[in-house]
């Protein structure tokens, strides 16, 4: 009985000590010599788009954001009221200096100008008679001076009814454009009330603003080229007219005057313009495609592509890697960005895959993954 105790008990002892040697080798052992073996081994390379740097010719140029003003633009008013009469343009028409626009009613000034012509006409005749006797000594020259006065003042009267009916016609004082009809046949108009909005668009202003550091670059006479959203394939040309007087208190920055032609009529005032202005002769610069930089608030920076040997001194010749380095970022231009500092003409850089690599990361270049160029379409 104790015999077959006791081999109960070893065998039990055996068991349990098998079950944790399993168990231990298991979860304990196995898991941390994978994990060791997983740490230790070498990581395959990750595969990236690069590019080589290139050195491009560009025109340096100074960006504005800005809106069209019209080269004269006035609301045309009535100096004195009256019932419009007459109405001879249409809405958005183009009209010449000198075009009648409205007419108001002149029908009481009519009637008042023949009362007072009459009267002049009367009036001379009594001073002629009255003239003629007082030659022959007939009549005395008070009579004379009363007679004048009175011929003078109907005179006075029958001008100015003149320039009263000449006020009610309306006209257009220069060539352009008129906006919107808002006036009918028969509608009251006060004096100084508005009639239609007066512009004269070809030549059109673009106004916009530089910075403070861009001030010392600009001239006039400079060229200028403006694009628009209502018409996002085309640009237009221009050169600069003039700038303002002062900064703005506030911006610090300066607006500046650019002459755009305008003979088609299709730019209008207010209009949203972006205004670039060619500065300076053409400058010989190293560009990098837009996804290669990273721009943070640290400071802009690429991911270069260089031997791997710089990192790890038993890799192969063939081997590549990453190395982060800081750049100093310039203009952008048609999804290039111009490097001031920071790299050289044939400098690799990774364009994408970026998120996967980082200093000292072995990588291989496959530019089959390269991004591709953003659709530029505009959607209305």
């Amino acid at each position: 009985m104790i015999r077959r105790v006791f081999y109960l008990l070893l065998a039990t002892v055996i068991l349990g000590g098998l079950g944790g040697g399993i168990y231990y080798w298991s979860f304990k052992a196995l898991p941390a010599m994978i994990a060791t073996s997983i740490a230790t081994a070498p990581r395959p390379p990750e595969t990236v788009s690069a590019e080589s740097t290139r050195t491009d010719t560009w025109q340096p140029q100074i960006a504005g954001i800005g809106t069209l003003t019209a080269v004269d633009g006035i609301d045309i008013t009535p100096e004195v009221g009256g019932i419009v009469r007459e109405v001879h343009f249409d809405s958005g028409q183009a009209v010449k200096k000198g075009d009648l626009l409205v007419k108001l009613d002149t029908a009481t000034d009519e009637a008042d100008l023949r009362s007072f012509q009459a009267q002049l006409a009367n009036a001379q005749s009594d001073l002629d008679r009255k003239q003629g006797l007082a030659d022959k000594g007939l009549a005395p020259q008070t009579e004379i001076d009363q007679l004048r006065s009175q011929r003078d003042s109907l005179a006075a009267n029958v001008d100015r009814t003149k320039a009263v009916i000449a006020q009610k016609l309306i006209y257009a004082p220069w060539d352009g454009r008129v906006d919107l009809r808002t006036i009918s046949v028969g509608s009251y108009l006060a004096p100084g009330q508005k009639i239609v909005w007066l512009q004269k668009i070809d030549p059109i202003y673009a106004d916009f603003t530089v910075t403070e550091a861009d001030y010392g670059r600009i001239r006039v006479g400079q060229k200028t080229t403006a694009s628009f959203n209502a018409w996002p394939e085309e640009s237009f040309a221009g050169e600069i007219l003039t700038t303002d007087a002062r900064l703005s208190n506030t911006s610090r920055t300066l607006t500046v005057r650019a002459k755009l032609a305008n003979a088609d009529g299709r730019l209008l005032p207010g209009m949203y313009a972006n205004v670039v202005v060619d500065a300076g002769a053409p400058q010989q610069v190293v560009t990098v495609p837009q996804t290669a930089v990273t721009f943070s608030l640290y400071g802009d920076n690429v991911l270069v592509v260089v031997p791997a040997a710089k990192f790890d001194a038993k890799a192969k010749p063939e081997e590549l890697a990453i190395e982060r380095r800081f750049v100093k970022a310039g203009a952008v231009r048609d999804g290039r960005v111009e490097i001031v500092d920071g790299l050289k003409p044939g400098d690799q850089v990774v364009t994408a895959g970026q998120n996967k690599v980082d200093q000292g990361s072995k990588v291989v270049v496959n530019n089959s993954i390269a991004l591709k160029a953003n659709d530029t379409t505009v959607i209305q």
